[in-house]
Formats: structure tokens, sequence, C-alpha cells
């Protein structure tokens, strides 16, 4: 069996499946190949890893503007161009009405500004499970149809060198020869992609953990808020988005739970608002290993799940979080929120570990090309978050490396 591709592309969510339709259906003599660690299409599977990763699982919303990301590496142009196809998949499943978000009350907004933040209101596309799956079926069959990609599903990919002109991809099936590679891993090979880029030598720093809990609070307090789905950010801190009427979860993330947000489904309904508070903490040279060590320990001093606890009770010092001197932080932050959010510290609770699992740090250029030619980048490996994001930026490294 030839082992040999023109394009490879190594992980099947969202940037992967949209990059592997765009050689699917635009680059018919390309042979290409595309590893996942996960399931396939229509199989059970973990909720970060297989075809379409966490889409199916999250709670749904597709944010348009998570292209603004893409924008600060790639030209307008090839953005706005891809956008409209990536907007074309979507519109062919789901018409959905965007959503245009409210502000807070101007009284919050001012306290907001006050205490030195920005206000970020996100308008999105709200999707339900049944559609998900349905676009999911669609891009796949369209895929197979292309005749030109092969799925090689439940398959790791070990290690990856240059040789030559080509890269040699090592997996649990065998070893495979590409000529270009697209990294698309995703949120389940954070750590994986960070040791890939250090290892070929890209790697510009691993200085930055973004770590913290998820916050629960009973809409009744946060009527003020009027809904909006908002963010408040600074430099050291981002707190939200706000999501109103779902819950938290738990999310396989290997040996790492996050807690995450689910509303789209009507068994997730709740009254409950939920929120990030994520704070910024250098750990220079060492920030992705700091990252997975402070989520393993808040996961392991809640018995193996994603712990849950009263915010006065981690105030006093009473609860397991308080044992870990890197989540000291939170005490002077609740406190200032008290200052936003009045009712915070006596009737909000906390869910924990809550991480951002972008570390990797690389250069990247306009066509979503690594310092190492044929190496290109999309979605979460090449910093870009959200399903926009992947879905765009995976179509423009396809294009690009089909080149």
């Amino acid at each position: 069996m030839d082992k040999t591709y023109d394009i490879g592309i190594i992980g099947g969510g969202i940037a992967g499946a949209f990059a592997a339709l765009r050689l699917a259906e635009n680059h018919k003599k390309q042979k290409c190949i595309l590893f996942e660690f996960g399931r396939p299409p229509a199989k059970r599977r973990r909720q970060l890893e297989g075809w379409f990763g966490c889409f199916p699982f999250g709670d749904g919303k597709i944010y348009p503007g998570d292209t603004d990301q893409i924008l600060e590496i790639a030209d307008g142009r090839r953005v706005r161009s891809m956008s409209k196809w990536f907007q074309q998949q979507l519109d062919e499943i789901n018409t959905s009405k965007l959503i245009k978000n409210k502000l807070p009350a101007v009284s919050i907004q001012k306290k907001i500004k006050e205490a030195g933040f920005e206000l970020s209101t996100h308008d999105y596309y709200q999707w339900r499970p049944v559609s998900i799956h349905e676009l999911s079926r669609n891009v796949a069959d369209r895929v197979e149809k292309g005749g030109n990609v092969t799925f090689s599903f439940d398959n790791e990919v070990f290690t990856i060198m240059k040789t030559g002109s080509s890269f040699s991809v090592t997996t649990a099936k065998g070893d495979f020869t590409c000529k270009k590679l697209i990294m698309c891993v995703g949120r389940s090979g954070w750590r994986w992609v960070n040791k890939v880029y250090k290892d070929l030598g890209i790697l510009v720093s691993d200085d930055l953990a973004t770590f913290g809990v998820r916050i629960e609070l009973p809409s009744q307090y946060l009527k003020d808020f009027n809904k909006s789905h908002c963010s408040l950010i600074r430099d050291d801190l981002r707190i939200g988005p706000f999501s109103w009427g779902g819950q938290v979860i738990q999310e396989d993330h290997a040996d790492v739970t996050i807690a995450s947000f689910r509303s789209n489904e009507d068994r997730w309904k709740t009254d409950k608002v939920f929120f990030s508070m994520l704070i910024n903490k250098e750990f220079p040279g060492d920030a992705c290993d700091q990252t997975e060590r402070l989520a393993k320990l808040a996961f392991l001093l809640s018995q193996d799940r994603v712990g849950r606890e009263r915010i006065k009770t981690f105030m006093k010092g009473d609860d397991q979080l308080s044992l870990i001197p890197e989540y000291q932080w939170m005490n002077e932050y609740f406190k200032e929120l008290e200052g936003i959010i009045p009712t915070i510290i006596s009737r909000g609770y906390f869910h924990c570990p809550d991480i951002y699992s972008i570390t990797s740090n690389i250069r990247v250029a306009p066509n979503m090309e690594t310092e190492i030619e044929g190496l290109f980048v999309a979605g979460e490996s090449g910093g870009i978050r959200g399903i926009t994001g992947a879905g765009v930026s995976g179509g423009i490294a396809a294009e690009c490396a089909a080149k």
C-alpha cells in the first residue's frame, strides 16, 4: 500500500474537516490523508475527540466575529472569501438568524469601565444538535465523494519529522510520507502540538498560562446585565462570556477535565448564568506543563471530577482548592467583582478546573504556513479559537497548501 500523500491533515475537528472538504471539492488532483486520534463520523466518541471535534457537544454557538483573529494573520481578501464559503456550507443545513447581542444596563457599563475592563459583546448563531449532526454527516459524505481524501481514524500520530522536502509521519498504523501537512488538532491536542512545535524548533515562547474557574450564579442576581452575552477583558483577566440558560458539564480532555457549558438541548436548560474567570500567569518556558499541572491538581482534589464549591467557602480558606497557592489570586478578584456583581461571593459557586488551552506561540505567515516550509496550521493549532475561526482558517490553509 502506497503511504505517500501530497497533503496530510492532522486532526478531524472543524478545522480539519473543512480543510478536507475544501481539498475534496476544489483540488481533486491532490492525494490527501486525514489522521484523527478519535472516532469516525456517527460513531460513539469522547467529547473533544473525533470527527467535528467538540462542536456536537458544545453549546451550539457560532460566532462570526471569530474571523477577527484570522485577520491578524491572513490578508482581508482571503479571509472574506473563505468566510463566505464557510457560511455557505452552514446555510445549506441551517439558515439560523444572527442573534444580535444586547448591552448591559448603563449602570453596569459604568462599573465595568471604572474597574478597568473593556466590554466585549458577541453576536452569534445558535445551532441545535440535530442540525450539527446533519452538518457533520453532510461534510463527511462530500469529502468521501471527492475520492481524493483518505480517512485514517482511531489512529494516533506519534512523531513528525521534516526529511528533505517531505514530512515523515509516524502513527499507530504505520509510517506515512506527506509533501505538506496541515496541523488541526484542536483542544484535545494542545499539549501534544506544543511538544511537536518545540521538537521542530518553531516554538517562539511557552510563557503564558491561562486558567481559572467557571462561575455559577442565579440569573435573578444579574438582571442589570440584560441577558447580555458579553465578556469583560483586561490585560491580566478575562470574565465571560456570560452564558444564560445552560449548565456546566465535564469535557473529556485526556487526563484533564475542563468545566464547559452546554445549552443547545432542552435538557440542559436552567435559570443559572455561567461565565469563566480566567487569569493570565507567566511561567517562562513552562506554561504548557504548568497549565496541565494546575488543572490536574484541581481535578484530583475534587476526587477525579470537576469541582463545585461555594465562593464564600473558598474565601474562608475552607475548600480543597485553597490548598493550591496558584489559585489564591481569586480572593482578590472575587472581592473586585463584588463592585460589579454584589452577590457573587454570597450567592455564587465556581466549577474548576477551567483552562484556556492554547499555549503554543509560533510565527504564522499570511498563507497559514509556519516557519517550516510546507507545514500549515489552522484552528487552535494556529492560535485561532472558535467554530468559525477553525472552519475559515482550515479552508485557507487547505487552499494555500494545494498551491
